[in-house]
């Protein structure tokens, strides 16, 4: 009852309190002003998430440490992402670093899934392959239409592009993983989903550089939140459900 307990409190208090800090900012009209009010505060809610990585770690099961150094590469990507001053003097673009901190943190969830189950138990018949191809194709279409801008640095459009392809994979793992097995593996598959529907959001305002609606970096940063949470209990109660060597 206590590991239940804390694996819906904790996600629970940490996107309710984003969403009273969101209310706050109704006032605010201009996305880089609430950004000026938000940094220190988003990055905040950012490492509980990594605290709250660090306390599953300590609770559960050995091949839990892969999520909790993701989570850490996803705290360091946070901190780019925000663009801090003293990250915009390191470098001209923060978001870059950003983009390269969650690549590697997408591929420790990738290790993290692989500690779980195998290719041969989830690429069986076509369905998996369909699941991945579409995963995989319309992401990069969106990119094309949605995301992509000329004018941005090469590097940027370049980085994002891969790093969304890396996304997309792992999102693919996850759904597939659901319909293979059910059960708690669906905390995988909404944490994948929310996390794809975060960077999408992020892709077509932030990376493109064009778009810039008043909740530029308010829908992103809950939809974050939620599917970091989502991921961290789904892996939690995935490795403490299979028969692992």
């Amino acid at each position: 009852m206590v590991y239940y307990l804390i694996l819906t409190t904790i996600p629970v208090a940490i996107v309710s309190g984003f969403l009273i800090h969101w209310f706050t900012l109704r006032e605010e009209t201009n996305p880089h002003k609430r950004l000026d009010h938000s940094r220190g505060v988003y990055l905040g809610f950012s490492f509980q998430i990594l605290l709250f990585a660090w306390l599953l770690f300590q609770l559960g099961h050995a091949r839990f440490s892969y999520p909790l150094y993701a989570i850490g590469f996803s705290f360091l990507g946070d901190w780019f992402n925000l663009q801090f001053p003293i990250a915009k003097k390191q470098m001209e673009d923060p978001v870059l670093g950003g983009i390269f901190s969650f690549a590697i943190a997408q591929i420790f969830f990738l290790l993290s899934f692989w500690k779980l189950t195998s290719w041969n138990e989830l690429y069986t018949g076509v369905l998996p392959y369909v699941v991945t191809g579409a995963l995989l194709i319309l992401p990069a279409l969106v990119f094309y239409f949605r995301v992509y801008n000329p004018q941005r640095s090469k590097w940027v459009m370049i980085s994002a592009f891969i790093y969304g392809l890396i996304l997309c994979f792992f999102v693919s793992l996850c759904i597939n993983a659901y319909f293979v097995f059910g059960g708690v593996w669906i905390y995988l598959a909404i944490g994948a989903g929310f996390f794809l529907l975060s960077d999408a959001v992020m892709g077509e305002t932030t990376i493109n550089g064009t778009r810039h609606p008043r909740w530029e970096f308010q829908v992103p940063w809950v939809t974050y939140l939620i599917a970091q949470s989502f991921l961290l209990v789904g892996f939690f109660l995935v490795s403490h459900t299979r028969h692992l060597a």
